[in-house]
């Protein structure tokens, strides 16, 4: 379980993660907007399973939703 009450992202090792400090989503949200990334947790709301995602980008989220409505 992470330290945000809806966070479904298990990566315990990543510093950013609710679960190993007391500021929230906070922080990974504002690392990844630096980056122009999109949180995992996005990601996994449109598919839960997001192991094969290696790219967190704007664009490829928007291709990812593109697909993934379309199954």
């Amino acid at each position: 379980m992470s330290g945000s009450s809806f966070c479904p992202c298990d990566d315990h090792a990543c510093d950013l993660n609710p679960v190993n400090h007391d500021k929230g989503c906070d922080l990974c949200v504002e690392d990844s907007v630096k980056t122009r990334e999109i949180p995992k947790c996005f990601f996994m709301k449109v598919r839960e399973n997001v192991d094969d995602v290696t790219d967190w980008s704007f664009e490829s989220f928007a291709d990812f939703v593109s697909r993934e409505g379309k199954k």
